[in-house]
């Protein structure tokens, strides 16, 4: 085997980089999440949900991650490992592929150390790996596309267009913003000589084989009313913050890292001077919608950047030949120096006030959803790791005051999938079910029969439940130090008799968010 940097090498000697950073990334990811104060994120609690009840299709998302989670509880129990295993060894796939495809760009191994670096201290990767969602799915199979696209070009391999289309179907049954990337590759193939493609049936057919890998979720949506295009009307006009657009573009750099902006610059030149200037292209029109749409989400397009990473790596690799070594370490400490300065951000390795300070110092406490309650000193994909255990406890203390024969009969009511989530997770051995939410798919699961005849109610207010209700005692408030504001000091009610029919009234409190 000869190294595309010059003279042969051993296979394993060649990838002996990015083999030793995807291990330490995984242990990276894996770890911290394990140990210490910080539970389960909000969205796990609603996956777990989701991967009980398999289905085409789910409100705020496609089905691959909740099939995947039901495999990855089948084989690893239904602790927390199941959750955090899986997305760590994506995270050391996507390390050892950024190395690879540094090399393949012609990195030897310096170049494929800066790539691979630049990965392992961004903390958007640290904390987008750090818990199962689909977004850790979203990221490989981005990065995936377009290494598929520099294959066709650098290899003149149009065949892999059929590549393309599968892996894309697959994205698209993973998270459908994968769209916004076929949009934005869309401008660049149109503004450069790249356009030839389109010309080519293989392109086509690549685009009718990802139509059918996605057609479940579709059939799904249509049957179901078109739940999704709902939730995401919501979610952008209701839910999240709106940033000015060079705010937008600050958030990138500060989540990517500062310390990575020489690398996916330079890998930014690099593309735009080859025949794959329409990646390059594409990446700056992601950034351009981001920056018009004032998104305040800063992953949304954190699939690209390990292409840039990888191919700035083999940038300063050619930058740095013949140089003196310190050159190489400047910005090796530049990297590294900014990677142990924002690690809290991005990885639970410090007790929630000391983050919460670190945060503030820093100026980083970013607020990605409207309103009061979404605002906390604690970074909120921290935060809403926290109270879940208590909520349990809460509402078991709460159930243990009824009647044995009403605790057979009790139907529990939560606002937000998170707590409804945490009550069939966390909540399984104490036997609080069955749990119910109008909040995205919870709302599809549907109301319990009616009459309710007891039932215990997180949240809500008492004037509202008497409506509903013939009799409304408070058993307790729920206090979580350290969650998000909007779920602490949270009443739990207990109501009896219902004066109204649940299923007729449910249409009404659909929150699709």
């Amino acid at each position: 085997m000869s190294d595309t940097t010059g003279g042969p090498s051993h296979p394993l000697r060649a990838h002996s980089v990015p083999i030793v950073l995807a291990a330490a990334a995984f242990l990276l990811l894996l770890l911290p999440g394990l140990v210490g104060p910080y539970g389960p994120f909000i969205d796990e609690l609603y996956y777990v949900s989701c991967a009980e009840r398999l289905d085409w299709g789910y409100v705020d998302h496609p089905p691959l991650a909740p099939a995947l989670l039901r495999v990855a509880r089948a084989v690893l129990g239904d602790g927390l490992v199941a959750l955090r295993l899986p997305v760590a060894l994506l995270g050391a796939l996507l390390m050892l592929g950024v190395g690879v495809l540094a090399r393949r760009l012609g990195a030897g191994p310096v170049g494929q150390a800066l790539a691979c670096g630049a990965l392992l201290t961004a903390p958007l990767f640290q904390i987008m790996f750090g818990f199962y969602s689909m977004n850790p799915f979203e990221i490989v199979l981005w990065a995936a596309l377009l290494w598929t696209l520099i294959e066709i070009e650098r290899r003149d391999a149009p065949r892999l267009w059929l590549l393309f289309g599968a892996l894309a179907g697959v994205a698209l049954m993973a998270k459908h913003t994968v769209i916004l990337l076929v949009l934005a590759l869309g401008v660049g193939l149109v503004a450069t000589p790249a356009r030839r493609h389109l010309k080519d049936r293989r392109l086509w057919l690549g685009a009718l084989v990802a139509a059918l890998l996605v057609a479940p979720n579709l059939v799904w949506q249509a049957a179901h009313g078109w739940p999704s295009l709902e939730f995401y009307r919501n979610a952008a006009l209701l839910k999240q913050t709106r940033l000015p657009a060079l705010q937008v573009l600050l958030t990138q750099v500060i989540f990517v890292s500062p310390g990575t902006l020489p690398l996916w610059l330079a890998g930014l030149a690099m593309l735009a001077r080859r025949e794959l200037r329409h990646i390059a292209l594409a990446f700056l029109a992601l950034l351009a919608f981001m920056a018009a749409g004032h998104e305040s989400r800063p992953d949304r397009m954190a699939g690209v950047y390990p292409v840039l990473f990888a191919a700035g790596g083999a940038w300063w690799e050619r930058r740095l030949a013949g140089g003196r070594p310190w050159r190489h370490a400047l910005l090796a400490a530049w990297l590294v120096a900014w990677g142990v300065i924002l690690a809290p951000l991005g990885l639970p390795i410090l007790a929630p006030d000391v983050t919460a300070r670190w945060a503030a110092t820093l100026g980083v406490v970013p607020q990605f959803e409207r309103g009061a309650g979404k605002r906390t000193d604690l970074p909120q994909w921290f935060a809403d790791r926290f109270g879940w255990e208590q909520l349990v406890a809460d509402v078991a203390a709460a159930r243990s005051r009824l009647t044995p024969d009403e605790q057979r009969r009790v139907v529990y009511f939560a606002p937000s999938y998170g707590q409804a989530g945490a009550l069939e997770w966390l909540g399984r051995d104490l036997g609080l079910r069955p749990v119910h939410s109008t909040h995205n798919s919870f709302y599809l699961w549907g109301p319990p029969p009616d009459p309710v005849d007891v039932a215990i109610v997180i949240g809500n207010r008492r004037e509202r439940l008497e409506k509903l209700f013939e009799e409304v005692t408070l058993a307790s408030v729920h206090d979580c130090e350290y969650c998000m504001p909007w779920r602490d000091q949270m009443p739990i009610w207990i109501v009896r008799r219902a004066r109204v029919r649940i299923a007729d009234r449910w249409p009404e409190w659909k929150h699709f968010e």
